[in-house]
């Protein structure tokens, strides 16, 4: 894990994209079953180089939360990708309604 630990703060540190093998160290796997994730659609590369995909913070943390979906209360992956999902639209509409009240209560900003 401290492998995974520095992975993820050399990610926040520098804001760089992450390739399969970083995302496999970061949450200690293999990087063959970071690419099925990826084949599945579970995770998507913000870019895709002549070396491989590369990934953003956000797909790490989404990585994150799906295998801890899968480990703390045994959901699928399906279930796992459908939770995934649902909780980013919240978080957008969230983020959304936020920002309607700030403009409701000052509609000269």
């Amino acid at each position: 894990m401290v492998d995974g630990t520095r992975a993820l703060q050399r990610t926040r540190a520098a804001s760089s994209p992450l390739s399969i093998d970083d995302l496999a160290r970061a949450v200690s796997m293999r990087p063959e079953r970071i690419a099925k994730f990826v084949g599945v659609g579970l995770i998507e590369p913000s870019t895709k180089t002549r070396s491989g995909p590369l990934f953003s913070a956000s797909s790490l943390e989404r990585l994150r939360r799906i295998l801890r979906l899968r480990r703390d209360l045994g959901v699928n992956l399906a279930g796992a990708a459908v939770i995934s999902d649902m909780r980013e639209c919240i978080v957008s509409l969230q983020a959304e309604l936020l920002r309607l009240r700030r403009r409701k209560s000052n509609p000269k900003g």
